[in-house]
């Protein structure tokens, strides 16, 4: 028996391993957005409700841990500064912790405009996401709808989307206006990349402290693994090794 628990333990502690360098990787979707070095884009059918408009979205890997990400994303009132296509951006109101923002877009070369009050919500949290939705309150369009998608990878990862609807009013095709969707998520995106990874670069030891923060969490991780017991390890409850070592006997007999 003395035999059979060393075996599951020396077993149990390459797995340990296995599981503390899996942590230290970036997941699959960060690397194919890493080695891509630039957004994403794609589409999404747009429900709740329907509309001819498919939804324009865009991924990147921001290199800035998710509160930096979140700070940029949530400073509304900053957006003309770095998010384009808007060249107006302010904060009407904040109560229980929905936004009111005035949001302004030139179209046509600058011959007209496109306005919209939004309200946007609190982020929140869905599955390994937070998530925050904007949606029309009023304006010269007759649809607005944004989506921030945010994901950690890492200490200094985050993993960005942003999912836009609107719907113009104007004489522009369907496709068109989609065509124009996936350009803005880029840009926007790209625009809160490049602020939050600035912001991010002039803390001081922000970069010592996340490498510190990974190394801690892959070593915490594989010592919890580690320190179970085989019992355990097996699902049974604690101190119930006899129950292992009788497991281990009717497997050995079996074979």
């Amino acid at each position: 028996m003395k035999h059979l628990r060393t075996a599951w333990l020396a077993s149990l502690m390459a797995l340990a391993l296995l599981l503390g360098a899996g942590t230290a990787r970036a997941d699959d979707e960060s690397e194919r957005l890493a080695a891509l070095g630039k957004a994403h884009t794609y589409t999404v059918k747009t429900t709740a409700p329907m509309s001819p408009i498919e939804t324009g979205g865009a991924a990147i890997l921001v290199d800035a841990p998710i509160e930096d990400v979140r700070k940029v994303v949530t400073n509304y009132g900053a957006y003309q500064k770095f998010l384009k296509p808007f060249d107006q951006s302010r904060v009407l109101s904040k109560r229980k912790g929905v936004s009111e923002v005035y949001l302004q877009v030139p179209v046509l070369h600058g011959a007209a405009n496109i306005w919209a009050i939004t309200e946007i919500a609190a982020p929140v949290k869905r599955g390994n996401e937070e998530v925050i939705v904007g949606k029309l309150k009023k304006g010269n369009v007759d649809d607005f709808r944004a989506v921030w998608r945010l994901r950690s990878a890492g200490p200094d990862k985050t993993v960005l989307k942003l999912e836009l609807l609107v719907d113009p009013a104007l004489p522009f095709g369907a496709s068109l206006v989609t065509k124009a969707l996936v350009h803005s998520a880029a840009k926007g995106v790209g625009g809160v990349k490049k602020r939050a990874e600035e912001a991010y670069a002039k803390r001081p030891g922000a970069k010592k402290a996340a490498e510190a923060t990974a190394k801690n969490t892959a070593r915490a991780e594989t010592t919890e693994v580690a320190s179970q017991t085989p019992a355990e390890a097996r699902g049974l409850p604690a101190g119930d090794e006899k129950a292992l070592d009788s497991a281990a006997t009717v497997d050995a007999a079996a074979h």
